[in-house]
């Protein structure tokens, strides 16, 4: 899309199963970015990233991962200067960290608080720290934070 020719006003895109939740990315080098989560009810769902195709003005898929459980809440790291690894957060089971690269998304960490335990209560949420975004605060569906 030219900076001179006409601009869409509403963009679509329809991903291949039922959206649970999907984020915006902020990262300047990275622009029109989503992330998507699936609501497939069984064990195997999604994340999908996509992207604004500037030249056909359309939403194509970069990538797609598997992801246990549907997310309850994804998002991407924020960071609007592009100085921080491209990181994208989900949870679900757990709090998983997730490296974004250009052909391949991989779990860069799983944050798992309850090591005594074979039961874990499904995270319900989470926010990412826009000061320091080293920090991330999760909510559980045992009332815990």
């Amino acid at each position: 899309m030219s900076l001179h020719g006409k601009q869409k006003e509403i963009y679509k895109y329809e991903a291949p199963w039922t959206v649970y939740a999907m984020n915006w990315s902020v990262r300047p080098d990275k622009r029109f970015r989503l992330a998507l989560g699936s609501f497939v009810e069984e064990y195997n769902n999604k994340v999908q990233l996509v992207g604004l195709d500037e030249e056909s003005s359309e939403f194509i898929c970069r990538n797609t991962f598997d992801h246990p459980y549907p997310t309850t809440k994804l998002m991407w790291i924020p960071d609007t200067k592009g100085v921080y690894p491209d990181l994208l957060a989900t949870s679900g089971d757990y709090l998983r960290v997730w490296r974004v690269g250009e052909t391949e998304t991989r779990l860069e960490c799983l944050l798992n608080n309850n090591k005594n335990s074979d039961f874990c209560a499904p995270l319900t949420s989470f926010d990412w720290n826009e000061v320091d975004p080293y920090l991330l605060g999760t909510s559980s569906i045992d009332t815990t934070c």
